[in-house]
């Protein structure tokens, strides 16, 4: 059976959402294949059906690298889709700089193709879900005295939102130093921060008089009876205890407001977010595996 590698068309779009759908992948990305972010995209035809594709992008908070996926309908893993694409991706001309790109860990086959062709693995992501039920003890395991503030109150307070923003600023960069972040300005991270779909009355914080010792936000979610646990901090590794605490304090919120779980997107190169993911029961859940290639 021949496959031939074609520039992708749209009028394969029917077919590109089928493979989106069998490879679990975020459908969000559809908008990039579409949209002027893409650097490029190519098929896997065979007999005219669409059974792989291969698409790169770039993203501007993250400009130090060239981003791309590989989808493959696993019913035609025996053939040579995902080898063929990838070496389309590297005979391409592009900009000298390292190449990345994420995938569930289930995909044993692609993730063994793309070690064996030099992609190490820079960090793993853990998606999981955690239930609020009552009977969950929800209660502080160590006496907390500092003052506890919300989003809210801190967005009302020039000197602190800086403080605040410098600090999540902080703790971001560190947590991507293999894939550094672009140089943004003050606005722009405090943009991040005060995001449509934060809820900045359920967005916590300890203070030490005006120091920012640990943070947490929660923001809205897409899924029913869910919120979504965001960027969380502290100002260093002995207070990282704190986070946990702020956690709880959304939990109950949530709990009064009849949500009944949270999720969370956990990279394992973030101590402050495993913080929190070590401290609760949550449900085993898929693992996402970034890798990089230089």
């Amino acid at each position: 059976m021949q496959i031939t590698i074609n520039a992708y068309e749209s009028e394969d779009k029917e077919q590109l959402k089928h493979l989106f759908q069998v490879n679990f992948e975020d459908e969000n990305l559809l908008t990039i294949v579409y949209g002027d972010r893409k650097l490029f995209a190519y098929s896997a035809l065979l007999n005219h059906k669409l059974v792989g594709i291969l698409f790169a992008w770039k993203n501007t908070i993250h400009p130090n690298c060239i981003y791309f996926r590989i989808l493959v309908n696993p019913l035609y893993h025996s053939l040579p889709i995902a080898e063929l694409l990838l070496e389309k991706l590297e005979t391409l001309t592009l900009v000298n700089l390292p190449l990345q790109t994420s995938l569930w860990e289930t995909s044993d086959s692609l993730l063994r193709i793309y070690r064996e062709n030099g992609f190490s693995i820079i960090r793993k992501t853990y998606t999981p879900t955690l239930t609020l039920t009552k009977d969950i003890d929800l209660t502080e395991c160590k006496q907390i005295n500092y003052k506890k503030i919300n989003l809210e109150e801190a967005s009302a307070n020039n000197l602190l939102m800086k403080k605040l923003t410098s600090l999540v600023r902080r703790n971001y960069e560190q947590s991507h130093l293999v894939n550094p972040v672009a140089r943004l300005d003050y606005e722009q991270w405090q943009e991040f921060i005060l995001a449509d779909d934060v809820l900045k009355k359920h967005s916590y914080m300890f203070l030490d008089h005006s120091e920012i010792l640990a943070y947490s936000f929660l923001h809205k979610s897409d899924l029913k009876g869910n919120l979504e646990l965001g960027w969380c901090g502290a100002n260093n590794v002995e207070h990282s205890y704190l986070i946990p605490q702020l956690v709880i304090h959304q939990a109950r919120d949530a709990i009064k407001l009849d949500y009944q779980t949270f999720s969370g997107e956990f990279d394992t190169t973030d101590k402050y977010a495993l913080e929190t993911l070590n401290h609760f029961p949550f449900a085993p859940a898929p693992t996402l595996v970034t890798l990089q290639k230089k």
